[in-house]
This record gives structure tokens, C-alpha cells and sequence, in this order.
């Protein structure tokens, strides 16, 4: 799960803060679409850039009533007469079309590299050599951009969603019969929470996973804040009557924290028979191996022994990973492991020509509120020796420098702040 806001600072007045996605049946791009334009989001939003970006298609969005419940379908029919197998780079191309924002466009960046990425790993080859059969096809590039931009439109504050629902049985794709869950579907869930649900059919496709992993901060199995609306998204295939609805639900909230919440896990070791030498390394390896971080602090052991204590902070779908890892790399015969919740800023990366380099900056948001603004330090040590300034001067020049990125762009800091934690 990703801390994500595409557009935090465009969000209109009485805009929901929150929006908690109900995907325990199961999970479809389409059916996401859908459950958004069924909450109240209009479908302008999304066809009009579309029509624009993408090669000829239609859009229609039909009134469905399942199980006594109203909500829509998405149907996306292609309008190409043959068309083609695309590659990672081929969809990354269309994205450059300037009617979207730098908000959309890097999130379908992100969707598109974590499908690449799940396939290039089931079926071992680059990522830039993967073709996508249905993820590139045009409905589903309709689904990932059209959920995109009409979050956009909502800017939540936060994005929840349940577990997901794995499925059994088998499924028809480009290469054949495949076993459900698929296997690119496995490679985009790793870490997040899973069950099985309903038995016999796909539940989970790789274009929801990708969207989910992409959007929501955090699972959860219902929702905090004050209820607005509701919207239902169905999928084209009709459940049997004794299966769960093949719907997801979508929730718009008030209320919701303007930080983002999820869980971490502490795990601490205390050690006195490896050299500090050594133990710095380790705490390179742990971050390498996907620690959110990892620290020592000095302690004085029993028998007055000086000694180190490890702390490393982990996502808990590492924890089996990494704590097999402090095992073998330290030697030590127990690791205490408790659960915690934090408080995270909402942040975005973005990457502006300053002083004639090309700089990164990230920038964090509590609610609508632009508090944080902050080169990352690698650019601002190389623009430093490139051009003998003092590290300080830099930073001046590079304040100056997003200062009129935040201007041209109708944001504003309200103060500034130093020090992040994971």
C-alpha cells in the first residue's frame, strides 16, 4: 500500500476527505471506474481527456441493478481496427499528451511499471520487453486512466481499502489457461492483505491490483468519518446466487485524518559480539532488503558489557524476510517484533530544472496544506560540487528555484520543516 494524493491541493470546498473502496468481492479496473461515476463523479471528466490521449474508442457506463442494488457497469468497446500488442514504453508514450496533469501522469506511471514489473517477473524478461495483451489493450488503459482522473477530480485526502480476495480455479488469458489467482496478480499483492473469497473464478485481476497497490495507503475492514455517498461498480460477469454480489463498493467520507495512517513493524535485537564496523553494514543490508529504516543505539548490556541495540522498522509484509535476515547476518538468538501505527504526510515527488541541472524535490502536504518542500540531498551534494558552492549557498539557490515551481503551479508553502522519519 502506497501513501498517495494526486492532486492534493486542487481539492474543491465540502470535497470528501476520504474515500474507503469495499473490494472483498473482488476488483476489476472497470469495476473501480464505474463505482466512482456511481458516486457522483461526472463522466466528463473522464472522456473528454480521454478521447483526446487515447487511440478511437467508446465509453458507456449502463445502469445495472444486482441483488436488489443499483449501480453501473463500464463498457469500453476499441474502435482500432487491428489492434496492437503493447509495450511498457509504447503506454509510457501516450502519457506525454499535455491535457494531463503531472499528478495523473506520474500515478499511471507508477500503475503501468508495477504491471510491467509482475510480468516481466512471472515470465522472466525486462520489463521493457513485456506485451501487455490485455493490460494494453484500450479498455484497460480507459480503466487506469479513467480511474485516475476522476480521483483527481474528488482529491481525497485518503484512499482505504479492504483486503483483497484472491479466488480459485482457472482463467483464459492471452497465453492460455492460467491458474487464478494469476501469477502477475501474486507479484502486485506481495504485502498486502489477502483471502480467499468466493472459490471457482478470478476475483482480483491485475489491472485492480495495480491500481489498489498504486492508490490506497492503507487496508482496513471498514471505514472512519462521516458517510456521504455511495457508489457500486459492477463487473460483466454475474455472480451465482449463492456467491457474494460481483461488485465493489466505494464509500466518500468526511472527517478523515489529513494525515495518513498505516502499520509498521518494529523489530529490535540487542547485540555485543559483532564490531561496530560490521554493524553498520548491516544496517546498509537491512535497507537494502527493503527495511523502511534501521538504526543502532548504544546501550549498556548486563555484566556492564557495552553493547548495541538494532531497531528496524518494517512493512508487515517484510517481516518474515527480514527477520530471517537479522537472524543470519547477526547471529542473535531472538528478535522482539511489536506492531505500531504512524502518522504520514502525504508526499509527491517532483523534478524541476534549477540552476541548469535537473533536481528533485519532495513534497509533503498535512490536509491542504503545503508544509514541506525539500531537495533530495544526492542533487543537492552533485549541483554543489559541480559548481564549487557550499552546500548552504546551494540550498538558497535551490529554495529560490521551487519557490517559482510552487508559484507557476498555484501552490504555496505554509512553513517549512526539517528532519523525516520513516
Amino acid at each position: 500500500m502506497q501513501n498517495n494524493d494526486l492532486s492534493p491541493n486542487s481539492a474543491s470546498q465540502g470535497s470528501p476527505e476520504g474515500l474507503f473502496i469495499d473490494a472483498s468481492r473482488g476488483v476489476a479496473g472497470d469495476m473501480l471506474l464505474a463505482a466512482l461515476v456511481n458516486s457522483g463523479i461526472s463522466e466528463d471528466v473522464i472522456r473528454e481527456p480521454l478521447a483526446e490521449i487515447l487511440p478511437p474508442h467508446r465509453i458507456e457506463f449502463v445502469t445495472e441493478n444486482r441483488r436488489g442494488i443499483v449501480g453501473l457497469g463500464a463498457r469500453v468497446t476499441t474502435l482500432e481496427e487491428s489492434p496492437p500488442h503493447r509495450t511498457l514504453p509504447d503506454l509510457l508514450k501516450a502519457l506525454e499528451h499535455p491535457i494531463l496533469s503531472e499528478g495523473v501522469r506520474q500515478k499511471a506511471e507508477e500503475v503501468y511499471r508495477r504491471l510491467a514489473k509482475a510480468e516481466a517477473a512471472v515470465h522472466g524478461i525486462p520489463e521493457e520487453k513485456v506485451h501487455f495483451h490485455e493490460v494494453g489493450a484500450i479498455d484497460a488503459q480507459v480503466d487506469i486512466l479513467g480511474v485516475l482522473l476522476a480521483i483527481e477530480s474528488i482529491s481525497p485526502r485518503q484512499i482505504i481499502c479492504t483486503s483483497l480476495p484472491l479466488g480459485q480455479g482457472q482463467v483464459k488469458a492471452a497465453h492460455g489457461l492460467i491458474p487464478v489467482p494469476a501469477p502477475a496478480v501474486v507479484e502486485l499483492l506481495r504485502g498486502a492483505k489477502v483471502h480467499s473469497g468466493p472459490l471457482g473464478r478470478e476475483l482480483t485481476t491485475p489491472t485492480g491490483a495495480a491500481l489498489l497497490m498504486s492508490l490506497a495507503s492503507e487496508q482496513r475492514e471498514a471505514p472512519e468519518g462521516t458517510l456521504l455517498n455511495q457508489g457500486w461498480g459492477f463487473g460483466q460477469r454475474v455472480a451465482p446466487e449463492d456467491d457474494p454480489v460481483n461488485g465493489v463498493r466505494l464509500l466518500r467520507l468526511q472527517g478523515a485524518s489529513p494525515t495518513l495512517g498505516d502499520e509498521v513493524l518494529r523489530m529490535e535485537t540487542v547485540i555485543d559480539h559483532i564490531s561496530g564496523e560490521d554493524l553498520g553494514g548491516i544496517v546498509d543490508r537491512c535497507l537494502e532488503a527493503g527495511a523502511l529504516e534501521a538504526f543502532l543505539t548504544p546501550i549498556q548490556m548486563k555484566k556492564s558489557r557495552p553493547g548495541h541495540q538494532l531497531t528496524v522498522l518494517a512493512r508487515p509484509g517484510d517481516e518474515t524476510t527480514l527477520c530471517a535476515a537479522l537472524h543470519r547476518w547477526t547471529g542473535t538468538l531472538g528478535i522482539r517484533i511489536d506492531s505500531l501505527r504512524r502518522s504520514v504526510l502525504k508526499r509527491e515527488s517532483v523534478t524541476i530544472e534549477a540552476c541548469g541541472e535537473t533536481v528533485r524535490f519532495k513534497l509533503a502536504w498535512y490536509g491542504h496544506d503545503l508544509i514541506s518542500s525539500r531537495p533530495e540531498q544526492q542533487d543537492v551534494s552533485r549541483l554543489a560540487e559541480s559548481r564549487n558552492w557550499s552546500v548552504d549557498h546551494t540550498r538558497q539557490q535551490l529554495a529560490s528555484a521551487i519557490d517559482a515551481y510552487l508559484a507557476k503551479s498555484g501552490q504555496s508553502r505554509k512553513s517549512t520543516f526539517f528532519g523525516e522519519s520513516q
